[in-house]
């Protein structure tokens, strides 16, 4: 009998763990398919969306800076030189700024690039002379020989341009600027780290008429992609389909359009992510093998414990067996009481005793680390998470020899708010800004409010170190200064960074944060709403002295 019983366990359970390795399998596969796709089309939506959001910003920029007097009557061509070479310095997207006079003329450009040329047959001029132009990606003849690529292949570049009129009303020049298309790449590295359920996923850029802007191999850019899923993404729809794309191969494609930002219409670009539909589905057959080894495992045990215990304590050790198995599942909260022998009763009383209060302690101590280790108010971590977090990847980045940025955040003028509005009003800015940080920093970083309106964000930085923060530093600004409604009025508020590199500028926490208020005090002193990384001004000042 004991050898049946054990035998007979050891089958249940093998067909269970079978039974169930199908069933979830099933079910996983759709739940995750539904769950990947619905990720894909919400990761080209959200690249559409800042594409649209940036060439909004841009086309803003060109189209104010086309308003300055010194601009529009080309009456001192040094001031002319002097405006649009600080501007391609503080944004570096400008890859070249010119400034043409009615004829066509290039009368003023960064580098000299261009200068004296007659470009009115480009449409930069044929249009830009009109009115406010944004151009769509294209290859920069004229400037291939002034920007070269390792690969030998003309940079890609967006045009904006918008007309120049003098004091009088009349026509009098373009502003015409070309901005790198290597921006689409920053834009999507910001927003898709490439980790979890959407790993190797591939993000594309599609023009109106089907060829592809953005590709993750160089090669395809240009080609022309036929895939019945873009014309769904063409007509508006965003959602997702499995596709077979033109190497054979089946897709999770997400699709979304880019229809433009408030009063910019866009260019009809359209935006596809895609991932390996078995990459994607890897989690379900590691699900599998995994229900299916311990299930044999189970079998096993089962069967040496049945065939041991056969008879009258059989019964009572399969139920605890079973119970703990649902437990350990999630199906049920806590052991249900089992009778048999006095040893199986006090068993089954301890180990329900036991649960409940282990369930209880897990719950008050879940509670407590997240009530110890966050802002009530914004939910972003606070001044311990900070200290904890930091130390960390101090010691991380220690260990890996990489660097660290740390940008200390203080919002401008926050007080107006609070005076002007209420303090109710002040919390919902409060709150509204933290989900604009949470949405710019990536996976693996923390932001934290350590009081008031003063925030905290740790940041990894790759190999760009300097300049990959000053890229991140300009989002934030971006993003922060963008405007929202809060009780019924339109606000918008300002903030001041300051930044501290590890390990350049320090090598402890203390003394980085402490770096980071330095440089916040200098962002501050020079007229807010910027950032300030430590000792820039100094080495400025040096090299002005020199000068």
């Amino acid at each position: 009998m004991r050898i049946q019983i054990a035998l007979a366990t050891a089958v249940l359970v093998v067909a269970l763990a079978g039974a169930m390795s199908y069933v979830i399998g099933q079910r996983s596969t759709n739940d995750l398919m539904k769950q990947i796709g619905t990720g894909m089309s919400d990761i080209a939506l959200q690249m559409a969306d800042e594409l649209d959001r940036t060439m909004w910003t841009h086309r803003g920029e060109v189209a104010v800076l086309s308003t300055l007097r010194a601009l529009r009557n080309l009456d001192d061509i040094d001031q002319v030189n002097v405006l649009i070479s600080r501007l391609q310095h503080e944004l570096s997207i400008f890859t070249w700024i010119g400034v043409l006079d009615a004829e066509g003329n290039v009368v003023a450009a960064t580098g000299d690039i261009l200068l004296g040329k007659n470009i009115s047959a480009r449409p930069i001029y044929q249009y830009g002379s009109k009115e406010v132009f944004i151009g769509d990606v294209h290859d920069a003849k004229l400037l291939a020989k002034e920007f070269p690529t390792p690969t030998g292949e003309p940079l890609q570049f967006v045009d904006i341009a918008a007309p120049l009129l003098n004091d009088a009303g009349h026509f009098n020049g373009v502003l015409a600027t070309h901005l790198s298309w290597e921006w689409a790449n920053i834009v999507r590295r910001s927003l898709f780290s490439g980790l979890g359920l959407h790993r190797n996923v591939d993000i594309f850029v599609i023009s109106a008429n089907g060829t592809i802007l953005l590709a993750p191999d160089i090669v395809m850019r240009g080609q022309t992609l036929e895939l019945d899923i873009f014309d769904e993404a063409r007509k508006s729809h965003v959602g997702w389909k499995i596709a077979e794309w033109p190497d054979g191969k089946d897709y999770l494609t997400g699709f979304g359009p880019a229809d433009g930002h408030l009063d910019y219409a866009g260019l009809g670009w359209s935006v596809l992510a895609r991932q390996n539909v078995e990459t994607a589905l890897t989690p379900v057959t590691e699900l599998r093998t995994d229900i299916l080894g311990v299930g044999l495992g189970l079998a096993a045990l089962f069967s040496l414990i049945a065939w041991w215990g056969a008879g009258y304590v059989v019964g009572p050790l399969v139920k605890i067996a079973h119970a703990a198995g649902q437990l350990k599942r999630g199906e049920i909260d806590n052991l249900p009481d089992v009778t048999g022998a006095r040893e199986i009763n006090i068993l089954s009383h301890s180990l329900r005793s036991l649960v409940i209060k282990l369930t209880e302690k897990d719950t008050a101590l879940g509670e407590m680390k997240h009530i110890a280790h966050h802002d009530p108010l914004t939910g972003l971590g606070n001044r311990l998470a900070l200290d904890v977090y930091l130390e960390h990847a101090l010691a991380q980045a220690n260990r890996q020899r990489s660097r660290l940025g740390i940008l200390a955040l203080d919002l401008d003028d926050f007080k107006l708010i609070n005076d002007r509005l209420g303090h109710a009003a002040g919390d919902e800015v409060l709150c509204e800004v933290a989900r604009r940080l949470r949405r710019c920093v990536r996976g693996g970083d923390l932001a934290a409010r350590i009081g008031g309106d003063e925030m905290v964000i740790v940041a990894h930085l790759g190999d760009g170190g300097e300049q990959e923060v000053r890229v991140f530093a300009e989002r934030i600004l971006g993003d922060i200064v963008m405007p929202f409604i809060t009780g019924g009025h339109r606000a918008s508020i300002n903030v001041s960074i300051g930044i501290g590199i590890y390990p350049e500028h320090a090598m402890s926490a203390d003394t980085l944060l402490e770096k980071a208020d330095q440089a916040l005090y200098v962002a501050k002193s020079k007229g807010k709403h910027c950032y300030v990384i430590y000792g820039e001004e100094q080495r400025n000042q040096n090299s002005g002295s020199r000068a």
